[in-house]
Formats: C-alpha cells, sequence, structure tokens
C-alpha cells in the first residue's frame, strides 16, 4: 500500500477523507492520495481517496465524500480551477476510471459546485442514491425543534418524555452494536458492518465513532452508531430499537436524544443516511423509512454517484 498523504492532516479535512480511514479497507498495492490545490499562497483544498488498478475512488470504503475547502463557502472559480487541476493529476497518475461518490447537498455549500464541475467534464450519473438529512441549522436549541415537529410526532416524543426512559452514550460498543444487530437480524437484513469495523475506526481516528444507547426500566432498547465525520458534521451509521415489548418504538425519542446531544455539540447536519432499499438496480425508497425520517424533520436529497 502507497501512502501519498501530505495534507490529510489539516484541520478542515473530514473523517471520510482521512488516510488513516482510507488504510482501514486499502489493499496492498493501492496508492491512498490526498491531492492539495494552492492557490495565493494557501490550500484551497483537498481531493482523496484511493487508486487501484487504474481506478480512482472518492468516496472510497464510505457512505459518500468529496473534495474538502478550507473555506465553508469557496468561490465558483476557486472550485472550478481546482477540479481541473485535480483531474489532471489524477490523469498524470494514469487513473483511468475516476469515481466520485459524492456527497449530498447539505455537507457542503461547495457540493453542487463540485458536481457542476464534474458534470460538465465529462462525468455521468452511475447511480443516484436518496439520502435524508435534518439540517440542525435552523433549530438554536432542542425545545425549538421540539416545537417545529407535527402534532402527531410531538405528541408522541412528549408520551415518551414522560416515561422511564434514561439516555446515555456508552464507550464501550457491545450493547449499542449488539441491538443495531438484532435490529437488522429481525428483518431479515445483514448489518453490513462488523463490531470489529467500528472499534477499528475508533482506534485508527479517536472520536470518530459514538455509540448512543436509549434504556427502558434499565434495560437497553435502541442505540445509535454516529460517524463523525466533522465537527459540525455526524453521519448515523446505523441505529434501532430491538428486544423490547414496547407499545410505542422508542425511536422518536432515540433520534429526539441524538438531536439534543448533536445541538450541545453545535452540530450542524445530522445526517441519517441512504433511506432506499437494499439491493437493485433500480434502486428503490422504503418508504416506511422515508416517512420516519420525515416525521423527525429530515429533508430529502439527492446522493450521487458521478464516473468518467
Amino acid at each position: 500500500m502507497t501512502i501519498c498523504t501530505p495534507r490529510t492532516d489539516l484541520p478542515f479535512v473530514s473523517l471520510f477523507n482521512r488516510a488513516a480511514f482510507h488504510a482501514l479497507n486499502a489493499a496492498p498495492g493501492d496508492a491512498i492520495l490526498a491531492l492539495p490545490y494552492d492557490e495565493g499562497g494557501r490550500t484551497v483544498g483537498v481531493l482523496s481517496g484511493v487508486l487501484h488498478e487504474g481506478a480512482f475512488t472518492a468516496g472510497f470504503s464510505s457512505p459518500c465524500s468529496g473534495p474538502d475547502f478550507a473555506r465553508p463557502r469557496e468561490t465558483p472559480a476557486h472550485v472550478e480551477a481546482a477540479i481541473d487541476h485535480w483531474l489532471a493529476e489524477l490523469g498524470g497518475l494514469r487513473a483511468e476510471r475516476l469515481t466520485f461518490r459524492c456527497p449530498p447537498a447539505s455537507w457542503s455549500p461547495t457540493g453542487a459546485l463540485v458536481q457542476f464541475g464534474l458534470l460538465n467534464r465529462g462525468f455521468t450519473v452511475a447511480e443516484a442514491d436518496l439520502n435524508h438529512a435534518v439540517d440542525l441549522s435552523r433549530f438554536p436549541t432542542a425545545d425549538a425543534y421540539l416545537a417545529a415537529l407535527r402534532s402527531p410526532a410531538r405528541r408522541a416524543l412528549r408520551h415518551a418524555l414522560g416515561a422511564p426512559f434514561a439516555f446515555a452514550e456508552h464507550q464501550d460498543l457491545t450493547t449499542g452494536y449488539a441491538l443495531v444487530h438484532a435490529n437488522r437480524r429481525d428483518r431479515g437484513r445483514a448489518l453490513s458492518l462488523s463490531r470489529e469495523y467500528f472499534e477499528r475506526v475508533r482506534d485508527a481516528l479517536p472520536a470518530a465513532v459514538r455509540c448512543f444507547v436509549l434504556e427502558h426500566e434499565g434495560a437497553p432498547c435502541a442505540a445509535a452508531l454516529v460517524m463523525v465525520v466533522a465537527a459540525d458534521r455526524w453521519y448515523v451509521q446505523a441505529w434501532g430499537d430491538a428486544g423490547h415489548r414496547l407499545e410505542r418504538s422508542p425511536m422518536n425519542l432515540l433520534a429526539f436524544r441524538v438531536i439534543e446531544r448533536a445541538l450541545a455539540e453545535g452540530v450542524r447536519v445530522l445526517d441519517l443516511g441512504r433511506t432506499t432499499e437494499p439491493g437493485g438496480p433500480p434502486l428503490r425508497v422504503s418508504h416506511g423509512l422515508a416517512q420516519f425520517k420525515q416525521s423527525i424533520l429530515a429533508t430529502a436529497e439527492l446522493r450521487p454517484v458521478l464516473v468518467r
């Protein structure tokens, strides 16, 4: 494995673009790249990814990713110049196939500019996934979020808030992972990532994985495994409830407690991940999941994969 990463330690580089994250899944012989673009004496942005047998992937081994820019709102001129620079560099590295697993628009104001630039430089849409995220910048406090819920969701949440639930973050992933794993098993599905993988991510990148557990009368009933993509951006890698006999699902309360914690820590975007059924093509919307996410004020957005 070749690691060419002069700039992945810069503070604006997000989790899914760090060399230590790529190295968790890169194979022997792969090149882990971090390609900076500098202008006017400063680093404008960094494109990171893995080059495997002539194929470069941005967003390698992650749900999605793309170039990180030092300024949250970079100018279109700088974004286009950076794209041209990176494509030329990748050409020089003999990357014959380029794949950008683009993040949804909520991740960064530059996301649409990057997609525009790629689509107008010969990239095509190989896949278009549906994603949901909660824009937490709309809510100054957890009370403001609660007040913004529609009345059915607000009533259900207020009912749960009056019940004997307890919410806590666990340093040990055992309980949280077991709950999410059981949730998938009960639905006839498999959890794509092992507990050992989450632990390897946390070992390689401390504070990258957060595990939140909800208990009812002392018994664990729901959990969320969260990736801290950036200081202001969390990605819910997996969550679910299992092993309880409650009349109502505790997921509304779990979502509220995670949102409450995220707001307290200054998170701007809580990404709830894809909202499509396993399998495909074609990908199909998971209607029940989409309805739940929308009920907790998540907005649907596209997560395209662009290829040239």
